[in-house]
């Protein structure tokens, strides 16, 4: 790889300079680390193991949870070039259990990777499922595939394709490195590159050398704690976005990783308080929103729903679905037609508003068309 370094002449104000100098900092570390990655051509082979411990408790049927962890686990794994699956008992192991504790309420997967001539790693995601209905504990079980595999990539590219051998060396005075290193990571963490920092954090967490005890045992409580609950502060702070979808996009996305929160550091009384606490406020948030949303899209489906009445009451038959579409185009709106359900004893329509992807549906018979849902 080549790196072309090209100076420009500014003749603005100092900070302007010291900016652009941070951000040609980052774009060289993404240089290199794409070329770190991109340098280990061949991806490890692995042969899956797949396993479940339940203790009788099934929150999700068998299947689901395996769709839901597993399947989002090895999407997340494989696409980052460092794992490739295969059928061959004679390569490398790649063991994924999902664990369950029913009295806690609680859904773990692990996953273990068994190099040959390597050491094994292990990574794991915990997450509580307490008070959650079927779709929310599915996007659970995708959230601890996806982090699980995520930290298992990010600890091979930082212990396997890369590692920093100057840091498990007795003899080197490497506390001042070690020191930057970890520094480098929580300001990554702070830019929001939340994997990069990961990186660095896993290398800080394996380090032995001098002077590394006190900042190997902060890493892992960043890998552990901090990562976690500031990329959940942030999805909070993106909940002010404006846009319905995102901002219940940004709910769901803090609720799963407060949750995370909550069965990773269950021995901590404080860290479970305040992700309890997290959690308390994101409901009360999406009940409100989802009150506001429910309004809006009654409100923009209000003059489709008033025009089918007079369809109705003028020619005595429930409008069909290409007359809902007339009605709609004559008019700027919102809504469209998803489906309509005929029955001898009404007709059912389903409308999506756009802005929020909510749906409604309405009923037309008896004289009349009326809101079901």
């Amino acid at each position: 790889m080549v790196f072309v370094f090209v100076v420009i002449d500014y003749s603005g104000s100092l900070l302007r300079e010291i900016k652009m100098l941070f951000v040609f900092k980052n774009i060289l570390f993404f240089l290199l680390l794409s070329f770190i990655t991109s340098s280990y051509a061949q991806p490890f082979l692995v042969n899956t193991e797949v396993s479940i411990s339940n203790g009788n408790w099934y929150p999700l049927p068998e299947d689901d949870m395996k769709s839901a962890a597993v399947d989002t686990a090895l999407a997340e794994l494989t696409k980052g070039g460092l794992f490739s699956i295969v059928k061959d008992d004679n390569t490398n192991k790649l063991q994924l259990e999902i664990s369950l504790i029913g009295p806690a309420e609680t859904a773990k997967l692990t996953i273990q990777v068994n190099l040959k001539d390597e050491t094994s790693y292990v990574s794991t995601a915990s997450i509580s499922v307490r008070n959650m209905d079927f779709q929310g504990i599915y996007n659970a079980f995708e959230h601890i595939g996806r982090v699980a595999a995520q930290r298992l990539n990010d600890k091979i590219e930082a212990l396997v394709i890369k590692p920093r051998k100057n840091l498990n060396n007795d003899s080197a005075p490497n506390d001042k490195t070690l020191q930057n290193l970890y520094d480098e990571a929580q300001n990554l963490k702070r830019q929001y590159q939340y994997k990069l920092s990961r990186i660095l954090f896993e290398q800080v967490a394996a380090a032995t050398g001098k002077g590394s005890m006190r900042l190997s045992a902060l890493a892992k409580d960043e890998l552990k704690y901090g990562l976690t609950v500031f990329e959940a502060k942030q999805s909070m702070v993106d909940m002010g976005n404006g846009n319905p979808k995102l901002i219940l996009k940004s709910i769901g996305k803090a609720e799963n990783l407060f949750r995370q929160i909550l069965a990773e550091n269950s021995d901590n009384l404080m860290r479970t308080q305040e992700a309890q606490s997290a959690l308390d406020n994101l409901l009360v948030s999406h009940n409100a929103l989802k009150n506001v949303v429910r309004a809006q899209t009654l409100a923009a489906v209000s003059n489709v729903r008033m025009m089918m009445q007079q369809h109705y009451m003028m020619m005595g038959e429930c409008p069909d679905k290409k007359e809902i579409l007339e009605m709609t185009s004559r008019f700027q709106t919102s809504v469209s037609i998803k489906n309509v359900k005929k029955s001898a004893a009404e007709t059912r329509y389903e409308f999506i508003e756009s802005n929020s992807g909510n749906s409604v549906k309405l009923s037309c018979g008896k004289q009349s068309i009326r809101v079901i849902n």
